[in-house]
């Protein structure tokens, strides 16, 4: 499959169907892969690019210092669909991916046409007692990704028992995760706050989450309200990356909101 030369680095990516753009953007640590059943869905009647950040999966070295991080991997994606020659693509990030949508609609805004979010946050500091709360039971969440293969498999397998795909492609990420690239993203998003930039991404957009993750459910709804145009809605008996949990349930949604919000533009 096609490797790019960007901006320094190498980005691997996969590319199939014909139709509206539809650019899917991965959560931390995990990788292209985590949208299979999306791309198998979607690419019948939709262009369907996923992409591999650099710092993960097939792709090339992520050397950039955290605060940096996000902007440069907008600037890969834009270069991207440069080359592909995409000129407006429907973007659809899932956790670090959702967060990396918003920033690029806000840096590109003539390459997207839509946002479609799922189980992210728009604003990652702690202010109020609540948010330290959060903030707090977040950070040791993160940690478990730095366990040793055995420990997190264990307890990745008791938080996912119900939901086997999304223990089976978690699992293999982790397997051959890139652990200082992963650290590195995650310093990325600690003092993410894109509240102020949120009322100028004016395109459609759609915050998901799985209801069984409170968590997301609050940051998406928040993220929700912030956009001019966003819609908040959740997924049955999902979890965090509801997409795996809950594929079908998924595709429908967004496919829901493709005809119904993107047809026109």
């Amino acid at each position: 499959m096609p490797v790019h030369r960007v901006n320094g680095t190498s980005l691997y990516y996969e590319i199939s169907g014909r139709g509206t753009p539809l650019l899917f953007i991965h959560g931390h640590g995990l990788t292209h892969e985590m949208f299979q059943p999306q791309i198998d869905y979607f690419k019948a009647s939709y262009q369907v690019i996923a992409v591999d950040l650099r710092g993960n999966g097939q792709s090339g070295k992520l050397q950039a210092p955290s605060a940096k991080v996000i902007d440069i991997q907008c600037e890969d994606l834009s270069l991207l669909l440069g080359f592909l020659g995409v000129r407006g693509a429907v973007l659809i990030g899932a956790d670090y991916g959702g967060i990396l949508a918003q920033r690029f609609a806000y840096l590109y805004p003539n390459q997207v046409r839509a946002l479609i979010l799922a189980d992210s946050l728009s604003k990652n500091t702690a202010t109020s007692p609540s948010e330290k709360v959060w903030r707090s039971l977040w950070l040791v969440s993160q940690l478990a990704n730095y366990l040793p293969g055995e420990l997190f498999l264990r307890s990745l397998k008791v938080m996912y028992n119900r939901w086997d795909l999304a223990y089976r492609i978690i699992r293999k990420s982790m397997l051959h995760k890139r652990t200082s690239e992963m650290l590195v993203q995650s310093l990325a998003t600690n003092q993410v706050d894109y509240t102020a930039l949120l009322p100028l991404i004016r395109i459609p957009a759609c915050c998901i989450a799985g209801d069984q993750a409170e968590t997301d459910v609050r940051n998406m709804q928040d993220t929700a309200h912030r956009l001019p145009y966003g819609e908040f809605a959740t997924i049955p008996d999902a979890f965090h990356l509801c997409n795996l949990c809950q594929p079908e349930l998924f595709n429908k949604l967004v496919q829901d909101f493709l005809e119904d919000r993107t047809a026109e533009r």
